[in-house]
């Protein structure tokens, strides 16, 4: 098996994946609501397993695969804390010495910070304390131990420590301890390889010229730049046509090339959707689809071991499968805890009904003088790309769930908190009042 992929479940009732051991889930196929669904892909996808070694400069982003340890001891000889005069302590253990005759090079030394003490002497005086004359020098602020104001051998790193253990993402502050520490190289895990396979009749590659009756396909570039962003390595396939056979060739190939897949739409119940049927005959099916919307039609699969995230085919429904379930199968692939997006109190301008089932609406936020407002960017009037532009929340609803307008409710931001505005800009674009989709 490659790396990447995923064992069968053994009597344990564990699952294999890579050098992980991963639990297993239930054979049937099941439509989890989110917690579940993000549950379901930490249990079944595992860490790719395999390994290489990148010049440390290169390194920030990877997640290290082995212990780094340091290779020099810094500093390797005391040093200067700060600029100042480097004095030996025991002048100064019968009280306060005479200095008026004190010589540069004899009795005192210039020291710099950072810089090797000069020998001989051992604890520096901080220059603002003292006053240097034509005859001699005169000392304001006395030291009270030996060695002070002194860094002493090691204090900074030692040879041999663990700089960033296994396990661990490798961030701009590491890669400063690498240069200083003496490390050229480090081993890393790969990047995963994820294939991305979009398909539908309906498409056309971009920057192509646009007939009628015909879409750009879009999700998977989208797609691909989540995967960049995220830690991965993205490899774009071409468009797969709604035929069978043509399907199955196209996951076949990006089974061998990969370490796992995302498929992008035909899931659905149309007379050309062929993607799970396509997905059970090569492999096991986890979930069939979701117990949400946007983004229902999406799956998850076992395919030769590796793990296939099915994506929903409408351009929203993609970005919040992304949100929701690309970012923690990529994680998993990595070895890493999904990380949650921010929440954010908010007041809703809007009044949400209850929905029969759970519903992840997008969100216009902005500020005002009594807080952070939302207001529902599923808005009458405004297009897809309207929409896409003015959301900076994820709200998700489970089903059941309302808000009165003027109600607090919590957000998931998908962009910095400094990024959102400080007026209702979704207002400004529809020019009036708006009533949200329900």
């Amino acid at each position: 098996m490659g790396s990447g992929e995923m064992r069968p479940a053994d009597a344990s009732g564990f699952q294999e994946s890579g050098a992980e051991m991963k639990h297993s889930v239930s054979k049937k196929t099941c439509i989890p609501r989110r917690n579940e669904m993000v549950s379901i892909i930490q249990q079944v996808v595992g860490r790719v397993s395999r390994t290489e070694e990148v010049p440390f400069d290169q390194s920030l982003g990877y997640v290290c695969a082995e212990d780094v340890l340091a290779v020099n001891t810094l500093p390797n000889t005391p040093v200067s804390r700060f600029d100042g005069i480097a004095v030996r302590y025991a002048d100064f253990e019968g009280g306060p010495p005479d200095t008026s005759a004190w010589t540069e090079g004899g009795d005192y030394e210039y020291a710099n910070t950072g810089i090797a003490l000069p020998d001989g002497y051992d604890t520096v005086i901080a220059i603002e304390d003292v006053i240097i004359g034509e005859t001699g020098i005169r000392i304001c602020e006395l030291p009270e131990y030996q060695g002070e104001m002194v860094n002493p051998v090691g204090e900074h790193m030692r040879q041999g420590e663990t700089l960033i253990p296994a396990g661990e993402m490798i961030v701009p502050a590491h890669i400063g301890l690498f240069a200083a520490g003496g490390v050229n190289r480090v081993r890393v895990y790969s990047r995963p390889r994820i294939g991305i396979i979009p398909t539908g009749d309906e498409l056309i590659p971009p920057g192509c010229p646009l007939p009628l009756g015909k879409n750009v396909e879009s999700n998977g570039y989208m797609i691909a730049a989540y995967m960049t962003e995220w830690g991965a390595q993205p490899v774009n396939y071409p468009i797969a046509r709604d035929e069978p056979g043509e399907l199955a060739q196209a996951v076949r190939l990006a089974l061998d090339e990969n370490d796992a897949l995302v498929i992008i739409a035909g899931s659905s119940l149309g007379t050309k959707d062929f993607t799970l049927d396509i997905l059970g005959e090569m492999g096991e099916v986890i979930v069939t689809e979701l117990a949400h919307g946007p983004g229902r039609k999406s799956s998850l699969s076992i395919l030769e071991g590796k793990a296939v995230l099915g994506v929903a085919g409408p351009p929203l429904g993609a970005q919040i499968t992304c949100d929701l379930y690309l970012a923690p199968f990529v994680s998993a692939l990595r070895g890493l805890p999904h990380r949650q997006m921010p929440k954010l109190d908010v007041i809703s301008d809007d009044a949400y009904l209850p929905r029969r089932m759970d519903f992840c609406e997008r969100a216009h936020i902005y500020h005002a003088e009594d807080g952070y407002h939302i207001r529902s960017a599923f808005a009458p009037k405004t297009t897809r790309a309207q929409m896409q532009a003015l959301s900076q929340g994820n709200y998700y609803r489970p089903a059941g769930s309302s808000c009165e307008a003027g109600g607090r409710t919590t957000v998931e931001l998908l962009c910095p908190i400094e990024m959102i505005p400080s007026r209702d800009k979704l207002l400004e674009v529809l020019g009036g009042v708006i009533e949200p989709y329900e």
